[in-house]
């Protein structure tokens, strides 16, 4: 998405990327739609990146770490008269309260100038190892007019990381024309899939590129680790990215059918980067609201696997930008439950709302936020919105499903946002400080719930670590009772190889459940990570799905009684008897011998003796599991 300028005597930059994310914290204490005290004191944080007049920053993108510190990535400058008069990569790290995390490059905030030109990160994810990709566009070639695909990796430090391409950066150019980077996603494999849009000499395309951990393209991706889509032959652009579980991609933005208006652009494509023919039609689904212009700007993608597409709608009949959303069975057709038809829409009184991004709660509810005028002072503030799951406004947010929020009173962009694991928003960009004449990054934080009802107080797994094909057994427990009807908790796993159900439900006057967890056979240690959501609340626990004891044999002689039965603990040691004979143990299976009559069993191994017809023999697998078989 191309940046757009909005000028109160300064220039003020605005691109495309958000991410959703999740953090441990306890459950809000206030009411739905107020800012987080809690927060740098006021719910409200800000920094600037330059000191000089008419410098600026503004956050693009958040994502958050495992131990709930904030990234927020976006674009710092100096002045136009400046002689360094270029844009650059710019993040700042900030802890759960607000404050500026000074372990990342020593102050909190990093710059990164690729190229020598302007450079914009527009989305941001953090790796599971704790390692940062932005990315954006930037001109890659010195001698070129064009930005392009621009991908850049942090250490969790803030330095770059010079095992990811060329000192920690990668450019990639589709057409020889200009393209950007708009959104990130990190594949559980580490691979990383970034969308955005490319021009290839007629109109632009949504562009898709996936990298190896490495920063090479992955050629198994599309063509040589590209993908270019086109809908309608037409300009189109992607916005937003998402993984499904099942390793699918999915895709949002703009498509232009021609003629007056733009639509929402949804894609889905297989694992290989082909379209995925089973989605709406040959992979593609557009949807249109109101006959103007609407842009797809965010994604949501449900434990039910609907897709939440939201962006922004021009409404005719108003005059006015509106947030617009629509809801998506898994087979691409509008979900007709939700809203009018499978579309909703919410208006604000400001007339022109910008980019309108959205993240999903985890009861299904739907927080956005845009910037617009404010009429009483002429000053562009936050716009914050929540929709009920089925698209209503939710009047227990603030009143009316809707808060305004300014900074220093003057102008104020919001470009992202997300919703923490404990149900509160954080909604990130811009703000503008006229006392200075600063453009800063600016983050507000606002409360979700009230305190009334019971909330999630954790998620276990026992055991913790399970030979892969094994079940293990979740328990979900909640702060206080479940009310009338049952509490149901939303389940999720990020892993193939542990299955959890959709849900599982807490029941009326009971704090706890439990959940089957199966698990697959895998050739590698696998750590699974099981969610559970209710009211707002997000618990997480690890489970270690292991491959199975190999190596040690346990060996019989062919001297052994005949209809002697052979037992192990624990189960899949592989058993030989008399040389030839060969099991392996399930669970709770024994194998006979078939030996001759009237001759005692003999092992390999050091045995101790139980009896006449017992023999205890233990041995040890991989240096750790001790094993013990009986023959009787």
């Amino acid at each position: 998405m191309h940046a757009t300028i909005t000028t109160l005597a300064r220039r003020l930059l605005a691109a495309a990327g958000a991410l959703a994310f999740a953090a441990l914290a306890g459950p809000a204490a206030a009411a739905p739609g107020d800012l987080d005290l809690t927060f740098s004191g006021d719910g409200k944080a800000t920094t600037a990146f330059g000191t000089q007049a008419e410098s600026s920053a503004t956050v693009y993108a958040i994502a958050q770490q495992p131990d709930g510190k904030i990234i927020a990535a976006g674009s710092a400058s100096l002045p136009q008269s400046s002689a360094a008069n270029t844009s650059d990569f710019a993040l700042a790290r900030f802890n759960a309260n607000g404050t500026l995390d000074t372990t990342f490059s020593g102050d909190g905030k990093v710059t990164t100038n690729l190229f020598g030109g302007h450079d914009y990160a527009y989305g941001v994810a953090v790796q599971a190892d704790g390692r940062i990709v932005a990315v954006g566009s930037a001109r890659i070639n010195a001698a070129s007019f064009f930005n392009n695909f621009a991908v850049v990796r942090y250490n969790a430090n803030g330095s770059l990381d010079t095992s990811f391409g060329t000192g920690g950066v990668v450019g990639t150019d589709f057409f020889g024309n200009t393209s950007e980077a708009a959104a990130v996603v990190i594949q559980p494999d580490g691979r990383i899939v970034v969308a955005g849009h490319a021009h290839d000499g007629v109109a632009t395309r949504f562009a898709l590129a996936r990298y190896n951990v490495n920063g090479t393209l992955d050629a198994s991706f599309g063509s040589g680790g590209k993908v270019t889509t086109s809908f309608f032959g037409f300009s189109d652009g992607a916005n937003a990215v998402a993984l499904q579980p099942d390793g699918r991609i999915v895709v949002l933005g703009s498509a232009y059918p021609g003629g007056a208006n733009t639509q929402f652009g949804l894609a889905r494509y297989n694992a290989d980067g082909s379209l995925d023919a089973s989605f709406g039609s040959g992979g593609k689904v557009t949807t249109d609201f109101f006959g103007q212009n609407d842009f797809g700007q965010s994604l949501i993608l449900r434990p039910d696997g609907k897709i939440v597409a939201a962006g922004k709608a021009f409404v005719p009949a108003t005059g006015n930008d509106h947030l617009a959303t629509a809801r998506y069975n898994a087979d691409g057709s509008l979900d007709t439950t939700f809203g009018n038809a499978g579309k909703a829409t919410l208006e604000f009184s400001s007339a022109w709302n910008r980019r309108w991004m959205a993240a999903g709660q985890a009861d299904g509810k739907i927080v956005a936020t845009a910037w617009g005028v404010d009429s009483a002072t002429g000053f562009d503030h936050f716009l914050v919105a929540r929709l009920n799951a089925d698209g209503s406004p939710d009047t227990t947010f603030s009143g009316d499903g809707k808060v305004t929020t300014s900074f220093f009173g003057s102008q104020n962009q919001a470009q992202a946002i997300a919703v923490q694991a404990d149900g509160r928003i954080v909604v990130a960009g811009a703000a503008y400080n006229a006392s200075t004449f600063v453009l800063n990054f600016a983050i507000a934080r606002y409360e979700a719930a009230g305190t009334a009802g019971a909330t999630l107080a954790a998620v276990a797994v026992n055991p913790a670590s399970v030979s892969g094909g094994a079940a293990a057994t979740g328990t979900v427990t909640l702060t206080s009772a479940a009310p009338a009807g049952g509490a149901p908790v939303a389940l999720s796993s990020n892993s193939a190889r542990a299955v959890v159900p959709a849900s599982v439900t807490v029941a009326a006057g009971a704090s706890s459940a439990t959940f089957p967890v199966t698990t697959s056979a895998v050739t590698t240690a696998t750590i699974a990570t099981i969610s559970a959501q209710y009211a707002g609340v997000t618990r997480t626990a690890s489970l270690t799905v292991n491959p199975p004891a190999a190596g040690v044999a346990l060996t019989v002689s062919a001297t052994g009684r005949s209809g002697e039965r052979i037992t192990s603990s624990p189960a899949g040691i592989n058993v030989t008897v008399g040389g030839s004979q060969t099991a392996s143990f399930a669970t709770g299976s024994s194998i006979t011998l078939s030996v001759a009559s009237g001759r005692t069993a003999a092992w390999s191994g050091a045995c101790s003796s139980g009896g006449a017809r017992t023999r205890t023999c233990a041995f040890t697998i991989q240096g750790t599991a001790a094993v013990t078989a009986n023959v009787r």
